[in-house]
């Protein structure tokens, strides 16, 4: 298929066209999409800008309010009664649609005004607001903050009144409708959507209270920092530096601009701006399906341009026919190259092998240096007595990273103390050792560690004999090729011979078992029925039977090692009782030991398995725990849950001598075993049993700490 000229013309078609296309379009498409995320970043940028300036104006005009109202004449003159100062606040509530309410405190903190004689003779000298007015001497404007007495957010806006000798006497606070405020918030929300976006504005105070928010059940019952797990500090440097802050939670981008602070207005007011993500996301997809459009028809197109091209390309075919005639006339005719399509290649190897033996010894030296540098074989060739290298082809720079022309010339000694790799391949290699006793025309495999990677060599090591004399020699000849590769395909291989092997004697052995076991279940069971036998040791009668059973079944599992393909009867199983079961077989061994066995079991929910399987895994798991620890030791199976992640967990935890990391890489390899009666089958039939209950087996191990195998399972509604 890939020697026809269709497919030929396809594949150039393809790496001059379409490989450079999607090289284009990625970077366009990087581009665009950095410009979108630009906009969208100078859009936040300047609505959030916006809203600062708007929300410093909209203060500031409070300020203003507040000020001409203790600029008022008749409320700053002392002589004026209460009645004409509450006419005057009535006058400036009605005329001002932003406040409901307004009162006048003496200089004793009682309330001597009030527009609707609520609050009249109620004594506010222990208010901060109140204090700090009368200390500041000018308008005060407080944060937001929940009220305990109306149970709602509220905003304190207040201004000293001075007499003619600028003395203060009395504070005016109109009460400020709060709505207003977030009013001109939610103003920069209608803004987005009208522009197409989706977003929202807000306000954040610097203890990260939500103190303005479209949602009006979350402010100062939200707070910030904490939803989004930030620091004060991390905030300010975002605010600082201007950066757009990713909301994952929300899938929202979110920019930040603090209110300018004056004498009057010390609050940190941060306003933000925020816009889903998704904003970002549907352009970017457009532009995706755009491309993948764009790919679509020019793929198209070069189909069938190959196909209308390829019925009339001949050039192949012409240069035979060129060859062929120079050739006729004596004229000098290098190799074809055979990298068209079948038809033509036959005929050029024809023709090449004709030609071959005229150019052969004009050739040979340019053939000899092609195939050193393009075999994937290492070849290195230095002289014997100044050791210079002069031969250092593709595959060695490959390997050990420097430059053909870099080594040419340079002593070997010199690459040795100068490039690590190469110093440690000859330490493996003992090449000093062969060079300097001459073992020449020798053959031989090594293994080399570098980098924490292990690879096998074959290398080959050569005299290079003089051109002028034949039997002197003037050089060495290393030739040496990778062999790992082959090497672990014959690890393979092996490794599953064995388990065929394993498979088949499991067979064998399984049926020459379960015959005989038949016979001894029959006589228990008539033993169990004996009236002469206590109760007491008939459960023991029923263990025994249960357990001829649960080796009847292992048996079926090492016929299902020869054939697969016989599956088990699920069954709604409480895990914790197949742990209790266990831990009653094997307490007398535990204590024979003078160890401890306890089981940490929290209720678990049942699950629908193949009982069996389990309970050969977790016997496997417990003999291999009480075979690693020493008298004294400790086991533990401990059971729990994750109902939202419908998964159940089981832990065999011994303290015993357990592995190290080389021991753990190895762990399930066929027949490998720290055990010197061992076969290394058991924890590989954990896993695939495990495997087949769609669960996993976790392993961690310190070496002199123990070990612990978790078993995940799922509860299957």
């Amino acid at each position: 298929m890939f020697k026809s000229l269709r497919m030929k013309l396809f594949m150039i078609f393809f790496f001059v066209t379409f490989l450079p296309l999607i090289f284009i379009a990625y970077i366009t498409f990087q581009s665009q999409k950095e410009d979108i995320e630009n906009q969208h970043e100078q859009l936040l940028y300047a609505l959030g800008e916006s809203a600062a300036v708007s929300l410093d104006d909209f203060i500031q005009e409070r300020f203003k309010d507040v000020r001409m109202l203790t600029n008022n004449p008749i409320i700053s003159n002392q002589e004026s009664s209460i009645d004409e100062i509450q006419d005057e606040l009535i006058r400036f509530v009605s005329l001002n649609d932003l406040y409901f309410g307004a009162i006048l405190i003496d200089e004793s903190g009682t309330v001597a005004v009030d527009v609707d004689n609520t609050v009249v003779g109620s004594d506010m000298s222990e208010r901060v607001w109140v204090q700090e007015t009368f200390e500041g001497g000018d308008v005060y404007l407080s944060d937001i903050y929940m009220s305990d007495v109306i149970n709602r957010p509220i905003l304190i806006l207040a201004g000293s009144v001075k007499d003619e000798n600028g003395d203060i006497f009395a504070i005016v606070s109109p009460s400020f409708n709060l709505t207003e405020l977030w009013d001109r918030v939610d103003m920069f929300t209608r803004q987005q959507q009208s522009i197409g976006l989706e977003g929202h504005a807000f306000l954040v105070n610097g203890n990260g209270d939500i103190i303005a928010h479209p949602q009006n059940d979350i402010i100062l019952r939200l707070n910030y920092f904490e939803n989004n797990q930030l620091t004060a500090e991390r905030f300010e440097y975002m605010v600082r530096n201007r950066l757009v802050y990713h909301n994952e939670e929300v899938e929202q981008l979110q920019y930040f601009v603090q209110l300018d602070k004056t004498s009057n207005f010390d609050n940190d007011w941060y306003v933000g701006i925020s816009v889903p993500y998704s904003n970002i996301e549907e352009p970017l997809n457009q532009l995706i399906n755009k491309y993948l459009l764009l790919f679509s028809c020019v793929l198209i197109i070069v189909v069938i341009a190959v196909f209308k091209l390829s019925n009339y390309i001949v050039k192949p075919l012409q240069k035979l026919v060129f060859a062929t005639s120079d050739f006729a006339f004596g004229k000098m005719v290098y190799p074809l190259s055979t990298n068209s399509y079948h038809e033509v290649d036959t005929l050029t190897r024809t023709f090449n092998m004709m030609t071959r033996r005229l150019l052969e010894r004009e050739k040979s030296h340019q053939k000899s240096s092609l195939i050193l540098e393009t075999t994937n074989n290492g070849i290195l060739a230095f002289q014997k007595d100044s050791r210079l290298i002069t031969t250092f082809n593709r595959t060695c720079e490959e390997l050990f990273g420097v430059k053909k022309e870099a080594v040419i010339g340079l002593r070997i000694d010199d690459l040795i103390k100068h490039n690590d790799a190469f110093s440690k391949f000859v330490e493996c290699a003992k090449l000093n050792d062969v060079v300097e006793k001459k073992k020449f025309n020798s053959r031989y495999e090594f293994l080399c560690h570098y980098k924490e990677e292990s690879r096998y060599f074959f290398m080959s090591v050569q005299p290079l004999p003089s051109l002028n004399n034949q039997d002197e020699f003037e050089g060495v000849l290393l030739v040496f090729n990778d062999v790992t590769d082959k090497r672990e395909m014959e690890n393979e291989l092996n490794r599953s011979e064995k388990l065929q092997m394993v498979g088949q004697l499991a067979a064998g052995f399984a049926h020459e078992i379960r015959n005989p076991l038949t016979t001894i279940r029959g006589f228990i069971q008539l033993f169990g029925r004996s009236n002469k036998i206590s109760d007491e040791h008939r459960d023991h009668y029923g263990v025994i039977l249960k357990e001829i059973d649960r080796v009847n079944e292992i048996i079926s599992e090492l016929l299902n090692m020869a054939n697969p393909n016989s599956v088990m009867v699920k069954e709604e199983t409480d895990v914790n009782e197949v742990i209790k079961g266990i831990h009653f077989l094997y307490q007398t061994e535990v204590e024979w030991r003078r160890g401890q066995f306890t089981l940490e079991l929290e209720k678990l929910p049942l699950v629908v398995i193949e009982r069996n399987k389990l309970h050969q895994v977790l016997m496997n798991l417990v003999k291999n725990s009480l075979e690693a620890i020493s008298v004294d030791g400790h086991l533990i199976i401990k059971t729990y849950s994750l109902p939202e992640e419908k998964k159940i967990f089981i832990k065999v935890i011994d303290n015993g001598e357990g592995m190290d990391e080389r021991t753990l890489e190895k762990l399930g390899t066929p027949f490998f075993t720290t055990k010197e009666s061992g076969t290394g089958l058991g924890i590989i039939t954990c896993f695939r049993l495990i495997e087949e209950l769609k669960g996993t087996i976790e392993i961690e191990s310190e070496k002199n700490e123990g070990t612990t195998f978790t078993i995940q399972l799922p509860v299957e509604e």
